[in-house]
């Protein structure tokens, strides 16, 4: 049976930004594309690194004809062309609720991924993890539905599959992992804290596709003589992080991907509306967050923070046991039925 629908997805994804935003739209692209028979399309103006992501994945990407070009008059016009059935919105430039109520008036389901923009407000389907800023924004207007909740959290298919551990590793196992791209150099913050600890433990450092700091990471591991697993851009990052005892990562997909996978971390968070967000893990009880990144007091405390997690494990696990009660890694499939069936899709059979 062909594809009924076609969707448009508008995201970006590149190192100065990070790759979050653009690997959850994968995801989601693949639901709508395995198990709801839709046609789906990406916009993206953000380069290399997401256009050969895209295609990889196997679904069709499309960059402004022109660089200058405004999202507002660009997303018109690829509407008036094609038509979609849907428009997913997961991107931070800033736009009018007026274009986007007109893109809803032509008859595009309009939805939105975690966006805290004005643009929000004129949206059909919202979807949020359960992040405090939701709470606090401005709704005046909005006649769609909002999704909240750690259920719709947005992630790829290998986090609802995943095995997850209910017991520790005989020695500690910690995960450092930043994203897609790092942008920051947090990683190197994170190896100088375990290069001075003096606790038994196993470290395994991922980086992702976009990390542009390798000069500087291999000087500081030149300089440790404890054994560092180095890996990059990780298919199966779900089996790696499962077989971890907790991690050292920053606040992004990253976080809730950890959750899936029953991990705790320790958060280091690039930005203030970051921390808002990673105090919904540490009030669940699922991490620690270190608030906003500053490189020279973050290693100190991050050092301390460690520490205590090796020489505490009974409360490791009870962090993971939250964390494994919580996540389900099942949110894509949900986001995609429920755009299915706004749009009258019929889910292919099983």
């Amino acid at each position: 049976m062909p594809p009924r629908q076609g969707v448009i997805i508008r995201c970006d994804g590149a190192a100065d930004i990070g790759l979050g935003h653009l690997v959850r739209c994968i995801a989601l692209a693949d639901e709508l594309r395995d198990k709801q028979q839709c046609r789906v399309k990406f916009l993206v103006r953000r380069g290399d690194i997401a256009v050969k992501m895209i295609r990889k994945a196997g679904h069709p990407v499309t960059e402004p004809p022109h660089s200058g070009e405004r999202d507002d008059t660009w997303i018109s016009r690829v509407i008036l062309d094609e038509q979609p059935a849907a428009l997913v919105m997961d991107f931070r430039e800033r736009l009018a609720p007026e274009i986007v109520w007109e893109w809803r008036r032509q008859g595009t389901l309009i939805v939105s991924i975690e966006d805290l923009e004005d643009k929000r407000v004129a949206c059909n389907l919202i979807f949020f993890p359960p992040i405090p800023q939701v709470r606090r924004l401005e709704w005046t207007g909005f006649t769609g539905e909002l999704y909240t909740g750690w259920q719709w959290v947005l992630l790829r298919r290998q986090f609802a599959s995943i095995t997850r551990r209910s017991k520790k590793n005989s020695r500690p196992h910690i995960l450092v992992t930043m994203g897609g791209s790092d942008p920051a150099g947090m990683t190197l913050t994170a190896v100088k804290a375990l290069a001075i600890l003096d606790d038994e433990f196993d470290c395994t450092i991922v980086l992702g596709a976009a990390f542009c700091h390798d000069a500087a990471l291999q000087r500081i591991l030149s300089s440790i003589r404890r054994p560092i697993n180095v890996r990059r851009d990780v298919d199966d990052m779900a089996s790696v992080m499962a077989g971890t005892d907790f991690a050292v990562a920053s606040f992004c997909m990253t976080a809730y991907e950890l959750a899936a996978a029953g991990v705790p971390g320790i958060f280091l968070c690039l930005t203030e509306d970051h921390a808002q967000s990673a105090s919904t893990f540490v009030g669940a009880g699922m991490g620690i967050s270190l608030g906003v990144y500053d490189g020279v007091k973050t290693e100190e405390a991050l050092r301390e923070q460690i520490s205590g997690l090796l020489r505490d494990p009974g409360q490791c696990l009870k962090m993971a046991g939250r964390c494994r009660q919580l996540v389900d890694g099942c949110g894509a499939e949900r986001i995609a039925g429920t755009i299915a069936e706004r749009l009258n899709v019929v889910s292919a059979p099983a």
